[in-house]
C-alpha cells in the first residue's frame, strides 16, 4: 500500500526550504509525493548576489528553470504548477497587484486544486500556517487555498468538469499539517551548538530582532531526516536567482546540524486520527488500507 504525500507551496523555491528533506526520504522509501507550486514567482528578485542580473521579464522562466532542478534533485514523484501569477511582497495587501495569486478570488485556485487532491488522493497534505510562517500574500493565500480545496475535494456535490481528476470521487484527506522552517527549539538548538563550537552563529541576529516577539509553537511532528539534508542542499542550490550558497541557508555547518537537529518540523492543522506529540511520521496512525477502501466517504475516516 502506497502512502501519498502532497505538498502545497506558494512560488519556486519554497519547496526546497521547507519541507525538501522530508519529501526526498518519503520518496525514498517508496511514497508517492506529489508537489503544487501556485504560482510562478515572476515577482521576485534576485536575492543571490553571485547571480548577476536578470531581466524581470525573464524571472519567471528562470525560475521555471530552476523549479525543474529542485524537482530533479528532491525526487518527487509528480509536480503540478496551479499558473497563478506571484504578487510580490507587500506590507499592506492594499499593495498587491490586481490579478494576481492572492487578489484572487479564492474558490478559482481552491477548485483547481481540490482536482489535484481527488486525482492524487493523497494521505497526507503539507501547506503553511494561517499566517503564511510569514506575511507574504501569497503565503497566507496558500493556506487559505488549501484548506478550502480540501473541503471542496471531499464534497460529493462538487462538479469538477473537465479539470484533472473530474472523473475522480470526493476524497477527505486524514491528516493536514503546516511545514515550520524555524521552530524554536530548532534555533535553540542550533544555535547553543554553533556557540559551543566557537563559531559565530547564523541565528544571533535573527533572536536580537525577534526578542520581543512570540517565538511560535515547537512542532507536532518532526520527521528524521538527516541523510536527506543533501538533497535539500541541492534543490536550494538549484534556485541560483534566490539563494546564496554562502549565505543564510547554509551557515550551520551540516555534520552540526545532523547532530544537534536532525529533523524537519510540522505543526498539525486537522486530523482524523488520535495523535501522539511529537510524532515522528506524518503518517503515523493512519490505516492506509482503511482509507482506500473507504473512498468518498469522510465518516468512512473519522
Amino acid at each position: 500500500m502506497n502512502r501519498r504525500l502532497l505538498f502545497v507551496h506558494a512560488h519556486p523555491d519554497d519547496e526546497a526550504s521547507k519541507g525538501a528533506a522530508t519529501a526526498a526520504r518519503y520518496v525514498d522509501e517508496g511514497a508517492e509525493v506529489t508537489l503544487v507550486t501556485c504560482t510562478g514567482g515572476e515577482a521576485g528578485d534576485v536575492l543571490n548576489p553571485g547571480a548577476g542580473h536578470a531581466a524581470a521579464d525573464q524571472m519567471g522562466n528562470l525560475r521555471a528553470q530552476e523549479l525543474a532542478a529542485s524537482v530533479a534533485a528532491i525526487g518527487f514523484t509528480r509536480t503540478y504548477g496551479l499558473g497563478f501569477v506571484d504578487s510580490g511582497y507587500h506590507e499592506d495587501p492594499a499593495d498587491v497587484p490586481a490579478g494576481t495569486f492572492s487578489r484572487t478570488p479564492l474558490d478559482e485556485p481552491s477548485t483547481i486544486l481540490a482536482s489535484i487532491v481527488r486525482r492524487e488522493r493523497p494521505h497526507v497534505v503539507v501547506t503553511y500556517p494561517e499566517d503564511g510562517g510569514y506575511p507574504h500574500p501569497d503565503h497566507i493565500m496558500n493556506h487559505l487555498v488549501t484548506m478550502r480545496a480540501l473541503e471542496l475535494a471531499e464534497d460529493p456535490g462538487l462538479e469538477l468538469g473537465e479539470l484533472p481528476g473530474a472523473d475522480q470521487p470526493a476524497w477527505r484527506v486524514p491528516k493536514v499539517y503546516a511545514s515550520t522552517i524555524f521552530p524554536p527549539e530548532r534555533i535553540a538548538a542550533l544555535h547553543s551548538a554553533m556557540l559551543d563550537a566557537g563559531m559565530d552563529s547564523p541565528f544571533t541576529e535573527w533572536l536580537a530582532k525577534r526578542a520581543d516577539r512570540d517565538p511560535g509553537p515547537d512542532p507536532d511532528a518532526r520527521v528524521r531526516c538527516p541523510d536527506h539534508f543533501e538533497r535539500r542542499d541541492a534543490a536550494l542550490r538549484a534556485h541560483v536567482t534566490q539563494i546564496d550558497p554562502d549565505g543564510f541557508w547554509f551557515g550551520v555547518p551540516r555534520q552540526l546540524e545532523r547532530e544537534h537537529y536532525p529533523y524537519e518540523g510540522y505543526l498539525l492543522l486537522r486530523t482524523d486520527v488520535p495523535v501522539q506529540r511529537p510524532e515522528d511520521d506524518l503518517f503515523a496512525s493512519l490505516d492506509l488500507a482503511a482509507l482506500d477502501r473507504a473512498g468518498a466517504s469522510p465518516s468512512a475516516v473519522s
